[in-house]
């Protein structure tokens, strides 16, 4: 997105909260997307063979070989999970039913409440002037970021991008191994989620909690306390359930992180925090609505209440996916 261009887009973002604001909307998010446990078609053996967007390629990380299936170590961990999985309670049954619907889907679901909770522009001062979202501070008022369509475009972009390069670098690195998962390998664990013959180190779900939480702890530095939160209970899922055992989610990891940090760098530079807007933009925003958004230039309280109840029953519809 062009730097003059961005003015319109902000203004265009104020306008809409204008408008809501005089409807009574809020930006309070609920999910209530129910998933059905995720059965892949295929085990895409040969996924780590795919071009990569970013990354070199899968050996551009290196993954240490795992315990063998019958080593000391391995049998502890095995132990740890039938322990654990006789004392399992109905909160860690519902994170279990909860990722069993797919790790990307729910990370998606995730990113979109984000995107739509961080929507909404800053709220004007008294003098009329508007704050700027700083990055530097993002827990000041108004958080950071403010995710209008361009921010929110690099951010699904970003996300998708990094997941997809992270889950074939680790596709190659299962099929270096082959070291089966838990619930394969041990009869006295049960598969609370679906388990296939996909090699089980590293574990694709600490993998893809690894990378997304990384990016989103860039993105929406504001919300560092959920999103870890919710990477933790993915990972504890994985181990819980019988799919991963604790060395399969400590390589995953590793190898997420790993991932991230490569994307990171690549976002560096490229000016998305300047999505948000300047000061100068800013300012510029506020002289706008205090030249135009008055009497007889501004189309009136009435049609503006229209309009904010319209985006509302718009928002609403797109919150619930109809």
């Amino acid at each position: 997105m062009r730097s003059s261009l961005r003015p319109t887009v902000l203004a265009v973002a104020i306008a809409s909260a204008v408008a809501l604001a005089s409807s009574g909307c809020d930006n309070t998010i609920t999910s209530s997307e129910a998933l059905p446990p995720l059965q892949p078609a295929s085990l895409d053996a040969n996924a780590g063979s795919w071009r990569m967007i970013i990354l070199s390629g899968p050996t551009q990380f290196t993954v240490a070989a795992p315990a063998a299936e019958t080593s000391a170590a391995y049998a502890a961990e095995l132990a740890a999970i039938k322990q654990t999985q006789a004392h399992l309670t109905a909160a860690q049954r519902q994170s279990i039913q909860y990722w069993s619907g797919g790790g990307v889907l729910r990370w998606n679901q995730i990113l979109r409440e984000l995107v739509a909770r961080f929507s909404l522009p800053p709220a004007p001062r008294p003098d009329g002037t508007y704050p700027v979202p700083d990055p530097e501070n993002p827990f000041a008022d108004p958080q950071f970021p403010f995710a209008n369509p361009p921010y929110a475009a690099r951010a699904y972009s970003y996300v998708s991008v990094a997941q997809y390069e992270a889950l074939k670098t680790a596709w190659y690195w299962k099929y270096q191994y082959n070291r089966r998962s838990p619930a394969r390998v041990d009869s006295g664990i049960t598969a609370l989620m679906p388990v296939s013959d996909l090699p089980a180190y590293p574990s694709e779900d600490a993998v893809l909690s690894g990378v997304t939480v990384e990016m989103l702890k860039v993105l929406f530095p504001a919300a560092v306390a959920e999103i870890t939160q919710r990477a933790a209970e993915q990972r504890n899922v994985a181990l819980w359930s019988g799919k991963a055992a604790a060395s399969d989610i400590a390589a995953g990891l590793a190898l997420g992180k790993a991932v991230a940090t490569v994307l990171i760098a690549r976002a560096g530079p490229d000016g998305m925090r300047s999505a948000v807007g300047n000061p100068g933009q800013w300012q510029a925003l506020a002289e706008i609505r205090q030249h135009r958004w008055r009497g007889a230039r501004f189309p009136g309280s009435a049609r503006s209440l229209h309009r904010g109840r319209r985006c509302c029953r718009i928002s609403a519809r797109y919150r619930r996916g109809s």
